[in-house]
């Protein structure tokens, strides 16, 4: 019995031997661009799920010119930092705990948005960070 690929072949007259067939070609992975990836470790306060602290996060980043659009939240180990990231072409990334660490210059560290929620006094902190995000972005 003659494959369906053969009989039309042959109903073509065309000689299988010359019939190429191409390879599938492989789904190239082109990381997502965006202004700002933040990341976080495992938190009940998480910023990425919507809720006061995720509101608040976006209400910072708003406050140097970073539309929601732009910005995407992710959680990460330690350990998975680095392949987390991969994911994305990010113009800055903001760590939000001190385990999590990263030697470039558009990388910055600040305490989690459910923290600085918790304590007035880290909102000055926060701030800074936040202005140098923005020179970054310049």
């Amino acid at each position: 019995m003659l494959s369906i690929r053969s009989q039309y072949l042959n109903a073509l007259n065309i000689p299988e031997y010359l019939h190429v067939v191409k390879d599938t070609p492989q789904k190239v992975s082109i990381p997502l661009s965006i202004d700002c990836l933040v990341v976080e470790l495992e938190n009940q306060n998480s910023i990425c799920i919507a809720g006061e602290t995720q509101d608040f996060l976006f209400k910072m980043l708003s406050a140097i010119g970073l539309q929601q659009k732009n910005i995407i939240c992710i959680k990460a180990s330690p350990n998975t930092l680095l392949d987390q990231i991969a994911n994305y072409h990010a113009r800055t990334i903001l760590l939000t705990h001190p385990q999590l660490t990263l030697n470039t210059s558009n990388v910055f560290s600040m305490l989690h948005p459910s923290e600085v929620l918790k304590d007035d006094k880290l909102k000055r902190d926060a701030w800074e960070v936040l202005k140098q995000v923005k020179v970054c972005l310049k």
